[in-house]
């Protein structure tokens, strides 16, 4: 299976999930400074749509459940609400061979849409990010095979550290904010019809949805862009979330979907976000220059 690394070489333009033709010029040089490639490439990549176009647990009384228009989106309304946080996101992207056995029976497609790649791919990167609202955010940002590199962004500005040096980067925001994938999952969804359990996650009390085949194309769309192989192959969604027993902002959410190529091959997404540490004091973010 070729990792990302390889993948970003192999792609330079046509191709794969996403080309490269749309990568902003100060990150394709910041791409040309030496074992980043990988990483630089699936951020950029990624983040112009796919293949298309506290530790404490915040202050004041609990927030009843709402109702309502509001009331999907209410979880994330609470996390953008928060004055800074930590968080940690993992993100796998992955089309096996078609040798490989499947997670799945493989049922007939119901859309013919045939892979760009002849052979195993995955996409497979991690962030550990601090954010302070309402506009600062440090990264560290790190693809599967180990290559990583920081970015700071502070209102329009933002800098990347390659080599043990920070230099101006045009590319001024960190993709798969929590605010922005919550948004996108939880936006078809009633967590009025689900029991949730009680679960201590990152030192929070937390309530604990379990959501099966929640629909995913309109979730998949606004995550990795319409018209990108993941917003037409995957229709449904596993849902784990956990939201603040206290002022319900999202402690943890995993995502989980899979589809088929018109020839069988799969399509498989996972993502984990990890928040903690809401509206810390001790969470800084400042310019590195």
């Amino acid at each position: 299976m070729k990792d990302i690394g390889q993948v970003a070489k192999r792609w330079p333009g046509d191709g794969g999930w996403e080309s490269y033709r749309r990568w902003p010029s100060a990150i394709r040089r910041l791409a040309k400074a030496g074992g980043v490639l990988a990483v630089v490439g699936l951020l950029t990549a990624l983040a112009v749509a796919c293949g298309g176009g506290d530790e404490s647990e915040g202050e004041g009384s609990p927030t009843p459940s709402p109702t309502g228009a509001d009331a999907a989106l209410a979880p994330c309304n609470a996390l953008q609400a928060l004055k800074s946080y930590r968080y940690s996101l993992d993100l796998t992207l992955e089309s096996p061979d078609l040798t490989e056995t499947p997670a799945e029976v493989r049922p007939t497609p119901t859309i013919v849409l045939e892979p760009r790649f002849d052979t195993a791919v995955r996409f497979d990167y991690a962030i550990d990010a601090a954010f302070v609202a309402p506009d600062r955010i440090e990264a560290v940002i790190t693809s599967g095979s180990g290559d990583s590199f920081t970015m700071i962004v502070v209102g329009d500005q933002a800098w990347a550290e390659l080599g043990g040096r920070w230099q101006p980067a045009q590319q001024n925001d960190i993709p798969y904010r929590p605010g922005d994938i919550c948004e996108a999952v939880l936006f078809d969804l009633d967590l009025s019809q689900i029991e949730p359990q009680e679960e201590k996650v990152n030192d929070v009390k937390s309530l604990h949805y379990s959501l099966s085949q929640a629909p995913a194309p309109q979730a998949m769309a606004k995550i990795f862009g319409p018209g990108s192989d993941m917003s037409i192959l995957i229709q449904a969604l596993d849902v784990e979330l956990w939201l603040a027993e206290k002022d319900r902002w999202p402690t943890r959410l995993d995502i989980a979907g899979s589809g088929f190529y018109a020839d069988g091959r799969e399509l498989r997404v996972d993502v984990s976000i990890d928040i903690s540490d809401a509206n810390s004091g001790d969470i800084r973010v400042e310019p590195p220059l």
